[in-house]
């Protein structure tokens, strides 16, 4: 396993440019995931996962499309934490790993066409629903003590770049903090799962402060 911090944070009410508790963020990624998330995604998948690396990005709204390529659709399902610290948790998988993660899902395999997409979308987003909701969200609480609240979930087959810039549409920050987790597995050793945390800066300062 791996961690790194790339991309610079400039924003007076944030973290700093080249703030190196940045790595606490990846450390909190590490800690929900491994001690929850975990748990939960091998009882669902009946596999055994693991962590590939965890990497941190410094996006703003006007480099989205820049970090991430437009070009790129993936599936991801997320949701807005609100509370004591704002933040969005997702689930992003590829295209083609979303159908083998359904069909593993629901033990049956799935093939083309508007159904099985219907198919794919419905157990995807009850699969990420109850991670991210679930499992993720009070590890999240128990780790850092802040109250996080979550809304009804998204799901989303786009882009990631336009998945992330609607998700902030509505936000009054215009600097976040992507922090992406990467998990393979044991049994299904072509399925990829990435869960990610995007935080304004500021949230993410006053969550590093509190550790």
């Amino acid at each position: 396993m791996s961690i790194t911090a790339g991309g610079d944070v400039d924003n007076t009410n944030g973290l700093q440019r080249g703030d190196n508790r940045l790595d606490i963020i990846s450390n909190i990624l590490r800690l929900t995931i491994l001690e929850r998330c975990i748990n939960a995604i091998d009882t669902m998948l009946n596999d055994k996962s693991s962590v590939d690396s965890i990497s941190i990005e410094y996006i703003t709204l006007d480099d989205i499309y820049e970090k991430f390529d437009p070009e790129h659709v993936v599936f991801a399902v997320y949701i807005k934490g609100i509370g004591e610290i704002m933040l969005t948790l997702l689930l992003v998988i590829e295209v083609e790993n979303g159908k083998k993660l359904a069909s593993i899902l629901i033990s049956n395999a799935i093939d083309d066409g508007v159904e099985a997409d219907e198919l794919t979308t419905s157990a995807i987003a009850e699969f990420g629903n109850i991670l991210l909701a679930g499992a993720f969200t009070n590890a999240l609480t128990h780790f850092t003590g802040f109250n996080i609240n979550c809304t009804a979930p998204g799901y989303a087959k786009d882009s990631l770049a336009s998945i992330l810039e609607y998700i902030v549409a509505d936000s009054d920050s215009t600097e976040f903090i992507y922090a992406d987790c990467k998990l393979s597995f044991m049994i299904n050793k072509d399925l990829v799962l990435h869960i990610s945390v995007l935080i304004p800066t500021r949230d993410a300062k006053r969550l590093v402060d509190a550790m």
